[in-house]
């Protein structure tokens, strides 16, 4: 199944390779905890692209850059491929999801 809406990084190559993507995740979710950092160089490209969307919302890029790849990688361990999405656009959401939560987190520290 081809997700139309899948992100990218110039409208025709997907932002991380979906077959590299899956059998890196196969391992992570079997334990491997260094396939962890393989998927996470893997998807630079798409981690740097997320956290730049919430440049200038009181955070460095690396923070931002930081919690986009923690996002990731939680992705990854409860992505279920027989679902039928590639791993971008499921890995987006909880990307998004935990840069939010760091700015919340530090918008109530101040």
């Amino acid at each position: 199944m081809v997700n139309k809406n899948e992100t990218t990084n110039s409208g025709k190559k997907p932002i991380i390779d979906n077959d590299e993507a899956l059998r890196l995740i196969d391992l992570i979710q079997q334990g491997d905890s260094n396939a962890e950092n393989d998927l996470a160089e893997l998807g630079t490209v798409f981690i740097k692209a997320v956290a730049k969307q919430y440049v200038g919302k009181g955070h460095t890029a690396d923070e931002l850059i930081a919690a986009s790849r923690h996002g990731l990688i939680r992705a990854s361990h409860k992505f279920d491929k027989s679902r039928g999405f590639t791993f971008a656009a499921y890995a987006v959401w909880w990307m998004r999801q935990a840069i939010l939560q760091e700015i919340h987190k530090k918008e109530n520290n101040n």
